[in-house]
């Protein structure tokens, strides 16, 4: 039976309680309500949560608190909290919010469509987890029926096909041409056919976009001389000629003697996990700009004093005299006007940065001029911090194929986790240390380079093999979701690149990702 996912709710006025669970009413959960943050532990101690709703301002114990209590008690793990507020937060209640696993706040009067944009987004990485750990299980359960079937019984195509209706994937069975031999039933249902008349004796590569032919071909490929390939995701057609993403794993049949028989294709359709992926992705740009939010606010207050100053200075001269210069008038707007065009590409690329970019078309962008548009935003918390950034673009790089937006996530992403083990070393050291940072781009071997480099903690041996899992975080509780290198591994995958990570504690961590020109100059001309 499949339980609710808890949800738990923190006010110290009933009223508000009742006007929370209204809301909340409309999404699955099982609500626990509390009015005061010893109740809310009494109630939650020992049990799941993956998100609490928290009112900032409580008698006896406040939100903070609360929350900071709640994770003291769950060691390894972190309750996603969204807090609410009736008055303004400053920077350093910010701060600390974030410090006990703040991920947004509300002000009230609480907009309900607002609450509930943002529970559902956590909802989802719940399912997501839970619908991870359950395949997992089924995964072992099949690969243990097959493994057994295998030794107990001639490895042959005909005996494979008993298998094929008890697996929850769609499987096909194809001859070495490529040529349709068998389906299961849910091969059937994912390529919309009504029947096995629909596929059995067509091609393989009528089930593909033109786009993806290649990618078929590499999978049959890497099949026939490594005898597996896992887990590779691309396009694939129906019979109405729709699309949908898929992933595909595909097994070499042989006979007693090893001579190659056919193919075992295992397909999946991963529509609703790409869907969970954008969600992720989403709402981790959107915690991303809420670190951010000083510096942005300093990168558009300096040209706004600078427009006040030469306000200033026209209203002084003009006080002075009858007449006034009209050049002195003509070279003072000009510096109005290129201050306000400042203010707003800031604006407008924040607005960008942070829409859902689920329908934009991969198109080729500068990746010297993504990597600046990255930095720009924390540029200024750098330089508060006491952070030296070195950026090294190297200049004439081929324009590459994807979303520039993404791509800026990742960077970014790189360079807070970069910031975030500087600044731990930092508050380790008993002597003075020069805080360095390092975001440098170039080409070698075919290949476009960006490397993101700190000097700060570093990551033990351990953790680094876990590094790019969901969920995984090296960083203290209360800090983090353990979704940044999840999400960058995503991204860079998507755009057919690669990451590599080396890191040493007495040195700091290089995070390197590799784009391959030659493949992209089949798409992309370079400037």
């Amino acid at each position: 039976m499949k339980h609710l996912p808890n949800l738990l709710i923190v006010d110290d006025s009933e009223e508000n309680l009742d006007l929370l669970e209204k809301v909340i009413k409309k999404v699955n959960v099982n609500l626990i309500k509390a009015l005061s943050g010893q109740e809310a532990l009494e109630k939650t101690r020992g049990i799941d949560l993956p998100l609490a709703i928290i009112d900032v301002r409580m008698p006896g114990m406040n939100g903070y608190e609360l929350a900071l209590k709640m994770n003291e008690e769950r060691p390894g793990a972190t309750v996603p909290v969204i807090f609410l507020t009736a008055s303004h937060v400053d920077q350093k209640q910010i701060g600390q919010g974030y410090g006990v696993g703040a991920v947004d706040y509300i002000f009230k009067p609480v907009d309900s469509q607002t609450l509930l944009s943002k529970i559902n987004v956590f909802l989802d990485l719940f399912n997501q987890k839970q619908t991870i750990a359950r395949d997992a299980v089924l995964l072992k359960k099949s690969a243990n029926k097959l493994a057994l079937a295998l030794i107990k019984a001639e490895v042959t195509t005909q005996k494979y096909k008993t298998l094929l209706n008890a697996s929850p994937d769609g499987i096909l069975l194809i001859d070495m041409k490529g040529i349709i031999t068998e389906a299961s039933e849910i091969g059937l249902q994912l390529l919309g056919a009504d029947s096995k008349d629909g596929l059995v004796g067509k091609n393989v590569f009528r089930f593909v976009p033109f786009d993806e032919k290649n990618a078929v071909k590499n999978i049959i490929e890497m099949t026939t001389n490594e005898g597996l390939a896992q887990n590779i995701e691309l396009k694939i057609r129906k019979i109405n000629q729709s699309v949908f993403p898929g992933e595909i794993s595909a097994t070499l049949m042989q006979d007693p003697d090893g001579v190659p028989l056919s193919f075992m294709i295992i397909v999946r359709d991963i529509s609703q996990r790409k869907k969970i992926e954008a969600k992720q992705i989403h709402a981790d740009r959107m915690s991303t700009l809420g670190e951010m939010a000083s510096g942005i606010a300093h990168e558009i207050n300096q040209p706004l004093n600078i427009i006040s100053l030469i306000v200033d200075k026209i209203l002084f001269e003009s006080a002075k005299a009858d007449t006034i210069d009209i050049e002195f008038i003509r070279n003072k707007s000009d510096k109005i006007f290129e201050n306000i065009t400042r203010v707003k590409n800031i604006i407008d690329h924040i607005r960008a940065f942070s829409r859902s970019h689920d329908d934009y078309i991969s198109i080729a962008f500068d990746i010297n001029s993504s990597i600046e548009n990255a930095a720009s935003m924390l540029a200024e918390q750098f330089k508060y911090l006491g952070i030296n950034l070195i950026i090294q673009l190297e200049k004439h790089i081929p324009l590459i194929l994807g979303n520039t937006f993404k791509f800026e996530q990742v960077i970014i992403n790189l360079l807070v986790n970069a910031k975030d083990a500087v600044m731990e070393k930092k508050s380790k050291q008993e002597e003075y240390f020069d805080m360095i940072t390092g975001i440098r781009s170039y080409t070698e071997n075919q290949l476009i380079i960006i490397e993101v480099t700190d000097n700060g903690i570093g990551i033990s041996n351990d953790d680094i093999h876990n590094i790019m899992l969901p969920f995984y975080t090296t960083k203290d509780e209360g800090k983090g979701t353990g979704l940044g290198l999840s999400i960058c591994y995503q991204i860079i995958k998507e755009m057919n690149g690669s990451i590599e990570i080396s890191s040493d504690p007495a040195h700091g961590t290089k995070i390197k990702l590799g784009m391959d020109i030659e493949n992209l100059s089949n798409n992309v001309s370079t400037r």
